[in-house]
């Protein structure tokens, strides 16, 4: 479970409502993952989940950084890439085979990496921008 706080707010209110509703559908994911009952169920539902949303609030967040003049604004579009490619595939495996315990642990695995490094550490550097 991973718990947002004002150190994780990027000082455009409409993007930390986003990024709130991501770390939400991570902690019921995680949730799901602990309870041991519907993982696999719970992965797939994420997978669709993020097929629409990141990619909706990507580009959201890059508008921003960049109406903002967001100095890490070209990195943080390069990361957003790379997720819809991660991402991208593990719905593709999804789809086209079976959900494995290996792909739910993935997910998992590279959601929390991303929340964690990325939100943290890439998107709080807009606040400085937004002031």
């Amino acid at each position: 479970m991973i718990i947002w706080d004002d150190s994780m707010s990027t000082g455009v209110p409409i993007i930390d409502a986003q990024h709130k509703m991501l770390f939400q559908k991570f902690n019921e994911f995680s949730d799901a993952i602990s309870s041991g009952i519907t993982s696999g169920e719970a992965a797939g539902e994420l997978l669709d989940f993020l097929q629409f949303y990141a990619t909706w609030h990507f580009g959201q967040e890059e508008k921003c950084m960049n109406e903002y003049k967001c100095p890490v604004a070209a990195e943080n579009k390069q990361a957003h890439a790379e997720f819809v490619r991660t991402f991208g595939k593990f719905y593709t495996e999804w789809q086209t085979g079976t959900m494995t315990h290996e792909l739910v642990s993935n997910t998992h695995m590279e959601l929390e990496k991303w929340l964690v490094k990325h939100v943290a550490q890439v998107d709080t550097q807009l606040r400085s921008c937004v002031k």
